[in-house]
């Protein structure tokens, strides 16, 4: 079964060469642009936070309009800072096996919850400097966590065609990361790397590309025998991205050096490629994306020399547009990862939103997890406002 998923998904970026190129949609990220450039907050999104073409290239372009030169900040008649919240009603359902007689038994749990409250400051320091920082409150800890904090250097090669980004970021695809989904759970699959490092990024003639030299985050506290350099730049990361009619398909692969689980290792190396696309008509949007990553040892057991570890993830997500002014979306995804002799995971997702601006909607969603040998089966159901300004 798996594999017939991963062959339809293989396949779905050639549907990018037929589907009809029609009119982006809605939404913001950070209304701070909307308030600098003076345009409706529906110039960026499909639906906040979730970019559209436009969008994705304001933020490739360094967070500045095409032709224009960026400023800094104290020339700018608003102050570049926006605030994200997120609060909602949660309902859990959790089937869980006794880990003594294996027999299942169910418990809930309901509470309001803080998901996220975030600071965002971004924008230019120069004509062709690009900066970001931000922190947040997760969850109900009430402790404050760090987040992005990078400039860019914009122009190196002339349009945009080779920029420079130092400091720490999100690693992702323009269209599928973490920080633009537009249900609340987030997703299994690997979308968005924790990156601290530098990278060159750039767009030319309908492709848009980067490739980036990180940390690998080994911790010293941990060290294996023989270990003697930790947190090193020594991770590297490359993506590809195709505008086909307005229709995107891209490819990525990062290599990564990683704390080991086999005992007598120093270091593991490990190995992440992933395809996806991004199919838009419009008024729907089809996003469906692979990923295969291999361990150089296994997190069970004790693995044989040269043994390995696989996981394959397939993700299917769609986006719906309806409604006057497209105020009502709708989003579904569905997520599988197989991780070889050990065990699958199963993560399906619904959110309904009605926008009540731009920046503001109020959703209900539903998260189903469950896995096949005999974890948890979770059902969760969330009523939440998510807000911008």
């Amino acid at each position: 079964m798996l594999r017939k998923v991963m062959v339809l998904l293989f396949l779905a970026p050639l549907l990018a060469l037929v589907v009809p190129a029609l009119t982006p949609g809605r939404g913001s990220a950070l209304p701070l642009f909307a308030r600098k450039y003076g345009m409706p907050c529906t110039s960026c999104h499909v639906a906040f936070p979730r970019l559209n073409a436009f969008g994705m290239q304001f933020r490739q372009n360094g967070y500045r309009i095409q032709g224009t030169p960026g400023q800094s900040p104290w020339e700018a008649k608003e102050y570049p800072l926006s605030l994200v919240g997120n609060v909602g009603y949660d309902y859990t359902r959790a089937d869980t096996a006794d880990v003594v007689t294996g027999v299942r038994g169910s418990s809930s749990t309901s509470a309001f919850k803080q998901n996220a409250v975030e600071f965002h400051t971004a924008g230019t320091l120069a004509p062709k400097v690009t900066f970001h920082f931000d922190n947040g409150f997760a969850d109900n800890t009430g402790v404050l966590t760090t987040g992005m904090a990078f400039v860019q250097f914009d122009d190196l090669a002339k349009d945009g065609a080779l920029n420079l980004k130092a400091g720490i970021y999100d690693a992702e695809i323009p269209y599928l990361a973490s920080s633009r989904n537009t249900a609340r759970p987030d997703y299994l699959s690997p979308v968005t790397l924790d990156a601290g490092g530098i990278e060159l990024n750039g767009t030319k003639s309908g492709w848009t590309y980067a490739a980036g030299l990180i940390n690998s985050a080994r911790d010293p506290l941990n060290a294996k025998p023989g270990s003697s350099t930790f947190n090193q730049f020594e991770n590297v990361y490359a993506w590809l991205m195709r505008d086909i009619h307005d229709q995107l398909v891209t490819a990525r692969v990062y290599l990564n050096q990683q704390d080991p689980r086999t005992p007598s290792a120093s270091t593991s190396r490990h190995l992440q490629a992933d395809v996806s696309a991004y199919l838009n008509s419009g008024h729907w949007i089809l996003i469906p994306g692979y990923t295969y990553q291999k361990f150089d040892d296994q997190a069970d057991g004790v693995p044989s020399p040269g043994s390995t570890e696989r996981h394959q993830t397939a993700l299917l997500e769609g986006l719906a547009l309806f409604g006057k002014d497209s105020q009502w979306v709708l989003t579904a995804r569905w997520e599988l990862e197989h991780i070889e002799k050990l065990r699958d995971q199963q993560l399906e997702v619904a959110d309904l939103g009605y926008y009540v601006n731009p920046n503001a909607k109020i959703a209900l969603d539903w998260t189903h997890a469950v896995d096949n040998v005999g974890g948890p089966r979770v059902d969760e159901v969330q009523l939440y406002v998510f807000v911008g300004y």
